[in-house]
């Protein structure tokens, strides 16, 4: 018998429909699902609805899957909310690149026959079986967990971006990092770096951002807090941005924000 190992952490595929929607039924989606030919063994480390997920969760989802016999397993499944789910991919997706690990997410709770929870599973455990390394999400199709960026108002991720480098020996350590997003009229004097370990910054769609960024960032400096830009382009190409040496180049925010995370 072929086993998959199920790791619990809560979202909305572990919710049942109320007067509102609510946590409690970690291994809910066993009641959907049967399958002859392979066997499910399963874990709850903790159980949390996603947009309530942190450091220290991620540090014991980890330790967790530290101490998995992955070969016992054909792949590890992780029932997750969608809220977070490209953060927490990005993050598995550095540390754990050789197992077998989707991580699977659901729109709405399992008994509104809409949600798409029971089929994203149904696809993990079918390409768990054909032998896969690496991490994906399942969420109305696969993704590569390192090159998903998060669902928008219409419930849709994507990918975008390249395969980044190998993290030698990753650790999550834990930091303070600032997360800005542009948008006209942005007042960086709104943004307090006194407790920041560093700034992600993402662009606008051409690699650029406006030119009021520059005395921000040279404030960053003097604090000694390190800047960096976040693009899923391969260069920036307008005069604006070209002379930036601190981007990160054809990657997620989250892919960024986990690589930030796992390096010193």
């Amino acid at each position: 018998m072929r086993k998959i190992l199920v790791v619990g952490t809560g979202g909305t595929i572990a919710c049942v429909q109320g007067e509102n929607i609510r946590l409690e039924k970690p291994f809910k989606i066993f009641e959907y699902v049967k399958y002859n030919d392979v066997e499910f063994d399963s874990a709850l480390p903790f159980c949390v609805l996603s947009e309530n997920m942190d450091i220290k969760k991620w540090k014991a989802l980890v330790d967790y899957l530290n101490t998995v016999d992955f070969e016992k397993y054909e792949g590890v499944i992780i029932l997750h909310g969608s809220d977070t789910l490209a953060y927490t991919g990005a993050l598995l997706g550095n540390i754990f690149y050789d197992k077998s690990i989707i991580l699977v997410a659901s729109d709405k709770v399992l008994e509104d026959s809409s949600a798409n929870g029971i089929a994203n599973f149904q696809t993990a455990v079918e390409f768990i079986l054909t032998g896969v390394h690496g991490v994906f999400i399942s969420y109305n199709r696969l993704y590569r967990a390192v090159r998903t960026v998060s669902a928008g108002d219409n419930d849709e991720f994507y990918s975008v971006g390249n395969y980044p480098k190998i993290i030698e020996n990753p650790k999550i350590h834990e930091k303070n990092i600032l997360v800005i997003r542009p948008y006209v009229g942005i007042d960086y004097s709104n943004y307090n770096i006194d407790n920041a370990d560093m700034v992600l910054h993402t662009m606008y769609h051409s690699a650029t951002c406006p030119e009021s960024v520059t005395a921000f960032m040279k404030k960053c400096s003097q604090k000694n807090v390190p800047f960096y830009f976040v693009t899923a382009k391969s260069s920036a190409d307008y005069e604006s941005s070209a002379e930036f040496n601190n981007i990160i180049f054809g990657s997620t925010l989250e892919n960024a924000y986990a690589k930030a995370l796992l390096t010193n």
